[in-house]
């Protein structure tokens, strides 16, 4: 069974990711289920939709543009054969998502998706993204900066 997580605010269920639990929907109309809710975690301020705007309006589709540009590509290896491909907005965040979001317990992992991603948390991923853009990809930092909300 699909597990999905969000917040309680205004009265109401707010899903991180309504899209998935939609779709999930669609997909079993007229099926029976039982929903159980669990409290996860203390109340938090939670990422805010202009971070993320930011996230993946701007630093992900800049930065795989600035990768592609650099001539890096996604190595494929399987079944004895090898190819190369252009980096994609998914594979960029898989990648930012290793480097640039250690901002857990003790310097752990987080996802975007993960419901401790608090407000803080997001800004300290952001910082990180664009210290990544800078020094390794020689990209404008100010450019970069200044599209986001302070």
């Amino acid at each position: 069974m699909p597990e999905y997580t969000g917040i309680i605010k205004d009265s109401a269920l707010k899903c991180t990711r309504p899209d998935l639990l939609e779709k999930w929907i669609g997909k079993n109309e007229g099926l029976w289920f039982r929903l159980t809710l669990k409290l996860i975690n203390e109340k938090v301020d939670p990422k805010s939709a202009e971070q993320l705007g930011f996230y993946w309006g701007l630093l992900v589709p800049e930065i795989t543009e600035q990768l592609n540009a650099d001539g890096l590509t996604i190595p494929i290896r399987a079944f004895g054969a090898e190819a190369e491909r252009p980096y994609f907005k998914d594979d960029t965040h898989e990648l930012l998502t290793q480097l640039c979001n250690l901002v857990g317990k003790n310097g752990a992992l987080m996802r975007l998706s993960d419901p401790n991603m608090d407000v803080h948390r997001m800004s300290m991923v952001l910082d990180n993204v664009i210290k990544f853009a800078v020094g390794s990809l020689h990209m404008n930092g100010e450019k970069l900066e200044a599209w986001r909300t302070k």
